[in-house]
């Protein structure tokens, strides 16, 4: 079945004033790496770069970049092809969608795949568009824009063959997968018979490319050039071919020797004129746009050959993000290897650490900086040095048959630095920088501890990797007592724990593959009298069970943001209600699986999934300790416009009222944050009309005082 839905399209230009219009709130953010760019594409005198997920555009004429926004319209942010058809730009997305946009209007198809299909090309040919997956060829009318033949079975009856592209030469059309090329003519009745498919092998490796020049077609491998008649063409390169190309009637060669990329012309001649790109790019596609060669790859983005400048957005993070951590006000992300970035107030910083790879955790102690890894131990970043099992006195300990000394998380309480020493027999260790000290926490599975958790009393809980039996171990950093907790002692519902957070009531919350449970205390010796876990409820159900946790925030209203493998959901556990909840299907959140969820000062709220990173801006602050700093904004506002105000500054617990001129009370909350977003609705949640409105605060006492008017227009 076809899905299909039209929406509006907006784009956020990077370089807009903020001034000019309706005030601005961006709520959800990408935190893409734009900087890793696979393809190329032209459309209406702009460039669009497209990375593995999210793209840029460069307006040729202004040199002006403009970044995707997020928005509601487009099917996805990881566009594998992307094609012009009459006046529609079309992207196509590896999950199967296709979305066709016109006049700022984005018309959307879902090719419905099933599981472990992918989207590996697409090209247009006539009023069709043919796109290569892992199990054949769909063929899409672009003018109707339906799904018309699906090629399923070419050239075999009982297998599907994974396409990796499509090209069109004289009435046939040319189906490449493996080494192999089929064929068939496109005039031929029935191209979903298999029997009506040939084949050709001329290549001993993977077909990448095809090109036309002089009415001949080329299919090429990494290191051979075959014409569909089977003759070999010997370019004499001395290297690995990447990328050929037809640009001004001349052949183009990308090819790589040794660590150096070469960017060449074949002239008329067959002689090749190196266009002398700079040899350290990683290249990935090249292509001919308004009198100049344009090249984009990794770690540049996109350069101008003819001109020599880059061009890349900024502020990103690092590429393939697999953690996020949060630490003395900002929101860290790791990438399995030595690079990590760090988000504040909007911006992102980029850093690679010498020496030290495969980062965990992040921690700051009193005046120092801390790295974790899963293989080179501790790293005092300020002093650049790193701690392992051979600093002097050192308790560190690399895992058994292993050169590995793998640390998996850190805390810094008590003027000690907390590390989970991973497989170690004493896995929790301190350190003061004068004294170690390791704890026996337990033996055989209690030495793979994976998270640490501090409920800023006196108790560490700490998750055992699930892998190794799993559970959690408590520990009492004063009496040094150590406690268990696990399916067979009734203190768990599943020994799969993946996550647990302490909420500011110190209620411990905890996520596993079977759901959400919790305790009302935190510390180890209340636990130990505890018969057993608590469910959360709705007072008619039990909710949140049977479903993966993977992550919980509590927010700066104490609220419950709880990561699933079904989306967000946001749970209110004073009220014992859901009072939002985030998904695939109705937010930018490009996929289900949230893995990992954290929070900055300032209340926006960072969401990987398997899909990549963004972010949800709540204006939930800390709360601040008077009302000193509170800001109403914006104001004068415009209805038509604007659909919320701001009201930051706010203290922990609050009482606000907002009347209109007469007196009347139009709306009125019991608000526990920093920070409130008020969508101009009254208690009835009915748009409030234009005026003067006049916002108090409340004492305990009853009392009010006016802070502001508010001016809708």
């Amino acid at each position: 079945m076809i899905f299909f839905r039209i929406f509006t399209l907006s784009f956020l230009f990077i370089f807009s004033n903020p001034l000019l219009g309706s005030y601005k709130r961006d709520i959800w953010r990408y935190h893409y790496n734009l900087q890793d760019i696979k393809k190329l594409f032209y459309h209406e005198k702009k460039l669009y770069c497209f990375a593995d997920k999210g793209f840029f555009l460069l307006d040729i004429q202004s040199k002006n970049i403009v970044k995707n926004s997020v928005d509601l319209s487009l099917s996805g942010v990881d566009v594998v092809e992307s094609l012009k058809y009459n006046n529609d730009l079309i992207f196509i997305y590896s999950s199967g969608n296709l979305d066709f946009i016109e006049d700022n209007k984005v018309y959307s198809m879902d090719l419905n795949l099933t599981d472990n299909v992918t989207i590996n090309s697409a090209i247009k040919n006539g009023k069709n568009i043919y796109i290569s997956s892992s199990e054949g060829v769909f063929v899409i009318d672009a003018n109707n824009k339906i799904l018309m033949e699906k090629y399923e079975y070419i050239y075999n009856s009982t297998q599907k063959i994974d396409v990796s592209f499509i090209e069109f030469f004289e009435d046939k059309i040319y189906v490449t997968s493996g080494e192999n090329i089929y064929f068939t003519d496109l005039n031929n009745s029935n191209l979903l018979d298999y029997r009506s498919w040939g084949k050709l092998s001329f290549f001993n490796d993977s077909i990448i490319g095809s090109y036309q020049i002089e009415n001949q077609i080329y299919f090429y491998s990494s290191n051979s050039i075959f014409s569909v008649n089977g003759n070999n063409l010997d370019l004499k390169i001395e290297g690995d071919f990447l990328s050929l190309k037809i640009l001004n009637n001349l052949l183009h060669v990308l090819y790589r020797n040794d660590q150096y990329t070469f960017l060449s012309i074949l002239d008329k001649d067959s002689n090749l004129e190196d266009l002398k790109i700079p040899q350290d790019l990683q290249v990935n596609d090249f292509n001919y746009y308004n009198n100049n060669i344009w090249v984009a790859g990794d770690r540049f983005s996109l350069y101008n050959v003819d001109e020599r400048i880059f061009y890349s957005p900024d502020n990103f993070p690092v590429n393939n993000i697999n953690k996020i951590y949060n630490d003395n006000g900002f929101v860290y992300t790791f990438s399995h290897g030595n690079i990590y970035s760090k988000y504040k107030d909007g911006q992102w910083e980029s850093e690679s650490l010498l020496n030290f790879d495969s980062i965990s955790s992040v921690v700051s102690g009193e005046n120092d900086k801390y790295f974790a890894s899963f293989s080179n131990g501790v790293l005092d970043y300020s002093n650049q040095i790193i701690i392992d099992e051979n600093y002097p006195k050192s308790k560190l300990k690399s895992i058994d048959n292993s050169s590995k000394l793998v640390i998996s998380d850190l805390d810094y309480i008590n003027d000690k630095l907390w590390i989970l020493n991973y497989g170690s027999d004493a896995p929790l260790v301190s350190w003061d920088k004068f004294n170690w000290e390791s704890y026996n926490i337990g033996s055989g599975f209690y030495h793979y501890p994976h998270e640490i958790i501090y409920n800023n009393l006196e108790t560490f809980w700490i998750i055992n990797d699930k892998n190794k039996f799993g559970g959690i171990t408590l520990f009492d950093i004063n009496s040094k007592d150590k406690y268990h907790l696990t399916v067979s002692n009734n203190k768990l519902k599943s020994n799969n724990i993946n996550t647990l957070a302490v909420d500011k009531n110190n209620y411990v919350w905890i996520g596993s593959d079977q759901g959400l449970f919790y305790y009302n205390y935190s510390s180890l010796d209340d636990i130990k009298q505890i018969n057993s876990y608590l469910k959360p409820n709705d007072g008619t159900k039990n909710i949140f069970q049977n479903i993966i946790v993977n992550d919980i925030l509590i927010d700066n209203s104490n609220n419950k943001w709880i990561g699933t493998d079904q989306g967000i959901f946001v749970f209110d556990s004073n009220a014992n209600r859901i009072i939002k909840a985030f998904n695939k299907n109705n937010s930018p959140i490009p996929s289900d699986n949230i893995i990992s969820l954290k929070i900055t000062e300032s209340g926006e709220i960072f969401i990987l999934t398997d899909y990549g990173l963004l972010s949800y801006v709540t204006y939930n602050e800390i709360p601040k300790p008077n009302y000193s700093d509170l800001k109403i904004y914006p104001n004068p506002i415009n209805i038509n416009n604007d659909q919320s105000i701001i009201i930051s500054g706010l203290v922990d617990k609050n009482i606000i009222h907002i009347t209109n001129q007469s007196g009347r009370l139009v709306f009125s909350e019991v608000y526990e944050g920093g920070g409130l977003l008020w969508d101009l609705k009254d208690n009835d949640k009915i748009k409030i009309s234009p005026g003067i409105y006049l916002v108090f605060i409340l004492s305990e006492d009853g009392s009010r005082k006016l802070i502001e008017k508010i001016l809708v227009i």
